[in-house]
């Protein structure tokens, strides 16, 4: 009842469209206004929730706009076109559950590029701290050589490849055509990407700098603190794991043991 309800409404919104063209572009223009409306809202709330994900990813929020609404459509008419299948070939799908479905799909697509982007931009974080530690260590080996601490810096910089030593080089490159401290550069690269652990080193191998204290043991000691904090991250991300895979073996046995016991259970059951 409901389609036939659906069908009959959607002919004579086409009659409509047909024989009252004044109507109609009034209704493409209202849609059309309504649609710029709704992309710029969502391209404000994308720059405001996910700036450092999208900086640190390298795309801009009109294309996570896109991606959202695009799959919030196909998630809405996926269902549907997978009804209208079903019926072709002679089913009789449940009306109810295929609005539910697309209710439930069409919120799937828009929510998943948001956690897409988040895991991508949470694997480039912990790549770049990994990068940042092998850096502060090569830049501790070149002070050690007797460097100076801007050529130790860009001699460091120059030895890695990748992505995260590109945006150390990048910004080295900007302090050193802006005449400002190195650290600073690094400290607001950290605030870009929202890396507390960048901020944290260059604030203080900053500070130990201004102070006349020996740069480079500053920057041993935080070197040494950032390589302990991600040994800790990667012993808990693999205790995690353990963990995790000690689940399906449990099932494993607790669906063996009821595969031996069922026998005799009935043969009891039976004999009662």
């Amino acid at each position: 009842m409901i389609s036939v309800v659906f069908s009959g409404l959607c002919i004579g919104v086409g009659l409509i469209m047909l024989t009252m063209p004044t109507i109609t572009q009034r209704c493409r223009d209202v849609l059309a206004a309504t649609l710029p409306k709704v992309q710029a809202h969502l391209r404000q709330r994308m720059g405001d929730r996910h700036r450092t994900d999208l900086a640190l990813t390298e795309r801009v929020a009109q294309d996570m706009v896109v991606q959202k609404l695009v799959g919030g459509l196909i998630g809405c008419f996926s269902p549907i076109a997978c009804g209208a299948l079903i019926t072709t070939i002679g089913g009789s799908p449940s009306t109810s559950l295929l609005l539910l479905g697309s209710f439930s799909c069409g919120i799937l697509g828009f929510v998943l590029p948001d956690r897409m982007l988040r895991n991508t931009a949470q694997r480039r974080r912990k790549s770049f701290l990994h990068a940042f530690s092998s850096f502060l260590d090569l830049t501790n080996v070149l002070l050690a050589g007797g460097a100076g601490t801007e050529t130790a810096l860009l001699a460091a910089a120059d030895a890695g490849d990748g992505w995260a030593f590109e945006q150390l080089r990048n910004a080295l490159v900007r302090a050193r055509s802006s005449h400002r401290s190195p650290w600073v550069e690094l400290a607001a690269l950290g605030e870009r990407f929202n890396l507390v652990q960048v901020v944290e080193v260059a604030g203080s191998v900053q500070l130990a700098g201004e102070h006349g204290a020996r740069i480079r043991s500053s920057l041993s000691a935080k070197a040494e603190s950032l390589r302990h904090r991600q040994m800790s991250e990667i012993e808990a991300a693999a205790n995690s794991s353990t963990e995790r895979m000690g689940v399906p073996m449990v099932l494993l046995f607790l669906a063996f043991i009821v595969l031996i016991g069922y026998p005799a259970v009935t043969l009891i059951v039976g004999g009662l």
